[in-house]
């Protein structure tokens, strides 16, 4: 995994080349990072309606990748307004195998990067016996070969 100045040496560019990167660990870390460019965030769960949720795993995928790709599309990008979408709950592009595709068709160019954020578990996290966690299963997904750039960790 690189380092945070790495980062900012990246997003210092004057262009980017199609970039989608991941981010390991703490938010305040990142925008750190980040400081002297624009900024937007989407959180993928925001793409959801509570009130009308999809029924089965097909349904959540199909909504997911329609709705994303309305979000990333109305964003507005060019040179005067080089934007970085750090994007949470990346969990879901795991889950529903929607991957990073849509990131790279629809956004990332020239003047956009996508910033997948994936902050850190609590180390002690007391776990009911029917549930199996692998803390790293998101970073080995991520840290697949054409699924994002580059890796970068944060502090600590």
């Amino acid at each position: 995994m690189k380092r945070p100045s790495e980062l900012t040496t990246v997003v210092r560019q004057r262009t980017w080349d199609k970039d989608v990167v991941l981010w390991v660990g703490a938010e305040a870390d990142l925008l750190d990072a980040l400081a002297h460019v624009k900024i937007a965030t989407l959180d993928l769960l925001d793409l959801f309606d509570e009130a009308n949720l999809p029924t089965d795993d097909e349904e959540i995928r199909s909504h997911l990748t329609r709705e994303l790709r309305a979000r990333l599309r109305a964003i507005p990008t060019a040179p005067e307004n080089r934007t970085v979408l750090i994007v949470k709950s990346v969990g879901l592009l795991a889950r529903y195998n929607v991957g990073t595709s849509e990131f790279y068709k629809w956004f990332c160019g020239d003047f956009a990067m996508v910033l997948l954020l994936l902050e850190a578990m609590p180390e002690k996290t007391e776990w009911p016996d029917e549930i199996v966690c692998d803390g790293n299963r998101l970073l080995s997904y991520f840290s697949e070969p054409d699924v994002v750039k580059h890796v970068f960790a944060g502090k600590g």
